[in-house]
């Protein structure tokens, strides 16, 4: 199976490396880092969480993720912390993360047990706005390679421009809240 298995934004560096980073919205290609498996940014809550999950799991060295940079508008970061901190709800039959402040924090295109996975076996190392190169290089090289099960064949359906608007009424309800709200 060719690693990464997802296409995005983002670099390979080595694929035996323990590390991979996301640096949400921050422009990783800036930040000249090193020894890392991969690395790119992550803007969405919903499928961009999901296709950090897919390459992550899908190689079985990478055990810990480096979430860093500048927050996205979607709370990407934010996301990925809820989601390792509470987990998913299956309540109507999708998986909403528990706790996401994003207006459609979805992950219904991957299979409950690669979340499931994701959680158990992948650290999630929390530097959400530092975009300092240094501090991130020091939680990269700190990474060290836990003991993981083997990779499991994992792949996404194509996602386009309008995969969101099945979440459409999501959408609107979330937004007519907070506006209440405000």
């Amino acid at each position: 199976m060719e690693w990464p298995v997802t296409p995005g934004d983002y670099i390979v560096g080595d694929p035996k490396s323990h590390a991979a980073v996301v640096t949400l919205a921050s422009d990783y290609q800036s930040l000249n880092l090193k020894n890392y498996a991969i690395c790119g940014t992550c803007f969405t809550e919903n499928f961009g969480i999901e296709k950090v999950i897919v390459n992550v799991l899908s190689n079985p060295n990478i055990s810990c993720l480096i979430v860093c940079g500048k927050e996205s508008d979607h709370f990407a970061g934010q996301s990925l912390l809820a989601l390792v901190e509470n987990g998913v709800s299956t309540f109507g039959g999708s998986k909403k993360i528990i706790g996401s402040e994003g207006v459609i924090p979805y992950l219904d295109e991957i299979p409950a047990t690669a979340i499931s996975r994701f959680l158990r076996e992948i650290e999630l190392i929390d530097l959400v706005g530092t975009t300092d190169p240094k501090a991130i290089q020091q939680a990269i090289d700190s990474c060290s390679g836990k003991e993981r099960s083997e990779a499991p064949e994992l792949s996404m359906p194509e996602i386009h421009e309008h995969s969101w608007k099945k979440y459409e009424n999501e959408v609107k309800q979330n937004v007519m809240s907070k506006i209440k709200k405000g």
